[in-house]
């Protein structure tokens, strides 16, 4: 933090915008439009956003975990010999479990500047089949450039990149496409305070009473026994109504455990030398932790508060992948073992600090007839105890019709 915070009091406004200006159009020139397949694991990262493969091989146990992950217990997802009564033949990957394959952009940061930090921006998932136990999965990239979202309203910029992954198997079939987004707020010297970012400062942490509590925990009972999972009961499209509600799935209050459980199957693990190597040749933006005199690793504000604070934030913070992860479990257990999801669009709208918890709820947007396929679209999203919204997703189900029976 030193470092940028040096940087950026030798510059005024003017010269500062005018070096995010310049840095937009020679980034943009440099990889817009660039396609790459993602490097080996063995390949050592040497910046934490420059993102290899991470699992190649599809497993039975690589996709138990990814549902550990997300709090899942549906044996599509789990159980061998459940799978190979289902349609699928086998256990399968529930959607977003492409982010263990590879999540985030090969391309890099991108913004390695004084007054700039990073954060997911949500994505969109385009389905063309599902992931098997067995499937040797490569990506490739391609870079679609930052664009500026700035509002008027804002003391500071908004840059949004995004990044078109597609994952193919080893029998070149693409199972999916990924267009993934980093926000990059970027504020100027003159609103600058020691690189906080004050629009979160009124959030306070929630204490959960018994009664608030047993709510949850009945709530995790139900899932467990399965109360309104569908299975292996078929949803036809001609029983679904525009308008109705899905039951809701609840989450939290989310804590250490639950973010390093996403960290294990769809992120970028890594400790000591090779920790080391993602960091060095960027430690400003790795802040030097006070109590140990370390450089931290930017990750750890999704896992201690006083990393966040350091880094401008309340709270320590959920990853916003994973909160789009979390929003699945509702449509899997509504659409049953039958449906299939053809695309989902997720926003990130507001951080998610660890003790909230997070009501996924739903409804059906539309229902129609596309090219011969009979699909729903749903409205999904997460709000955590006082109703406040803080992850959106639409989802485009494809149903079995009774005219196909």
């Amino acid at each position: 933090m030193t470092t940028e915070k040096t940087e950026i009091t030798e510059m005024n406004d003017t010269e500062w915008n005018k070096m995010i200006d310049d840095h937009i159009v020679e980034i943009n020139k440099e990889m817009q439009g660039i396609e790459k397949i993602r490097s080996a694991p063995e390949y050592i990262m040497t910046d934490e956003f420059d993102r290899g493969i991470n699992n190649r091989l599809v497993t039975e146990d690589l996709i138990r975990h990814y549902s550990d992950a997300i709090g899942d217990p549906n044996p599509l997802f789990r159980n061998p010999d459940y799978g190979k009564g289902s349609r699928w033949g086998a256990v399968i990957g529930p959607p977003t479990f492409e982010t263990t394959v590879a999540y985030g952009t090969s391309f890099g940061g991108g913004f390695k500047l004084p007054g700039c930090r990073g954060m997911v921006a949500g994505s969109k998932h385009e389905y063309f089949g599902v992931f098997r136990p067995g499937d040797q999965i490569r990506a490739y990239d391609k870079f679609l450039g930052y664009k500026e979202h700035t509002k008027p309203d804002k003391p500071y910029r908004l840059l949004v990149g995004r990044t078109l992954t597609k994952f193919i198997n080893q029998r070149d079939e693409v199972v999916c496409i990924a267009d993934s987004g980093r926000i990059i707020i970027a504020t100027p010297p003159s609103k600058q305070v020691k690189g906080k970012m004050d629009m979160y400062k009124n959030i306070k942490r929630h204490v959960f009473s018994k009664e608030e509590m047993d709510v949850i925990y009945r709530g995790y009972d139900d899932q467990l026994a399965g109360k309104n999972r569908r299975g292996a009961k078929i949803l036809y499209w001609e029983d679904v109504n525009e308008g109705e509600e899905l039951p809701p799935v609840v989450k939290g209050p989310y804590d250490l455990c639950d973010a390093l459980a996403r960290t294990t199957v769809s992120c970028y693990s890594y400790a000591f030398a090779i920790k080391w190597a993602a960091m060095r040749e960027h430690l400003h933006d790795h802040p030097i932790d006070p109590d140990t005199g370390a450089h931290r690793f930017i990750r750890d504000w999704h896992y201690e508060d006083h990393i966040a604070q350091m880094l401008g934030m309340p709270y320590a913070f959920s990853a916003g992948a994973h909160n789009e992860m979390m929003l699945v479990h509702i449509v899997t257990d509504w659409m049953g073992d039958d449906g299939f999801v053809k695309s989902i669009d997720s926003k990130d709208t507001r951080i998610h600090i660890l003790g909230d918890m997070t009501w996924v709820k739903g409804k059906v947007a539309r229902k129609y007839v596309q090219n011969k396929e009979h699909l729903v679209d749903l409205d999904v999203w997460g709000e955590n105890q006082d109703g406040i919204v803080h992850t959106t997703s639409k989802y485009t189900v494809k149903l079995v019709s009774k005219e196909e029976e």
